[in-house]
């Protein structure tokens, strides 16, 4: 196996992440730095020395028009909305001669060196529990969907083998994926006074709700030399997840936040 080290892992990302600064320049699409990466660029000016990945987000209608208009012969665009064996709920941007192997998945390497992006949904103002516990119900059963493919204690194969014995059994994970997918823009019709944000990094149901007015301007900044973008409200989207931000974690916690082995493929 052709490991790639840490430092081409960064080269390889920053590549990606141009390929797609380049696409929504080229067509107005709005996007910005997220999460982890959104701090690497306030705070490091690029990666956060210890990251490993790229996040990105973008509103619905972004989202969508990007999977559009998208086309670079070197990436791959892995998602539940075009992809029918794609198994994650978030589209992924690779470099197609790269892969990775996750501990946690059976031995099977889905993608490559990743920039994720989030895509963003207005929130509804009233009937907001309802709308949640919907989303809720859609997500789990698209999780028992496709937890086949993840290594997980004999509880929870257990308690995924009797819940697969609904009739979701009968539903594609395309097609939940849709579902999801329709559930959470029910709202982008119209502005709300919130929008509503998925991180999976925290749990498979985890969202987050954020003031709409964050995410009304973007700025361009730079990240490793790369040109790139973030919302004009990003002090107050990062200090209402993360707190002071500008702090770093202790030592001990200035790890990758993602256990894979990356490998080149010819």
């Amino acid at each position: 196996m052709n490991t790639i080290t840490f430092e081409e892992s960064r080269a390889i990302l920053l590549e990606t992440l141009e390929s797609i600064d380049k696409c929504c320049r080229e067509n107005n699409i709005n996007y910005s730095l997220s999460w982890g990466s959104l701090i690497g660029a306030v705070r490091h000016h690029g990666f956060i020395p210890w990251d490993d990945d790229i996040d990105l987000m973008m509103s619905r209608n972004d989202y969508n028009r990007f999977l559009e208009v998208y086309a670079d012969e070197r990436f791959n665009v892995y998602t539940p909305l075009k992809d029918k064996n794609c198994i994650q709920l978030l589209t992924k941007i690779y470099r197609k001669d790269t892969r990775i192997l996750f501990n946690n998945y059976k031995k099977k390497s889905l993608f490559g060196l990743w920039v994720t992006i989030f895509p963003y949904d207005n929130a509804p103002d009233e009937g907001l529990k309802e709308w949640e516990k919907k989303r809720t119900i859609l997500l789990s059963l698209y999780h028992f969907k496709t937890v086949r493919y993840l290594d997980i204690d004999s509880l929870a194969r257990k308690i995924a083998k009797f819940l697969l014995k609904i009739p979701v059994v009968f539903y594609s994970s395309f097609t939940l994926a849709k579902k999801i997918e329709k559930h959470l823009s029910i709202c982008n019709k119209h502005k709300t006074k919130n929008i509503c944000i998925w991180d999976n990094g925290v749990g498979f149901n985890c969202f987050f709700y954020f003031p709409s007015e964050l995410f009304e301007e973007y700025v361009d900044v730079d990240f490793d030399g790369i040109k790139s973008r973030m919302i004009k409200g990003y002090d107050t989207f990062l200090r209402m997840y993360f707190g002071d931000y500008m702090q770093l974690p202790p030592e001990d916690e200035r790890v990758p936040s993602h256990d894979y082995i990356a490998y080149y493929v010819k």
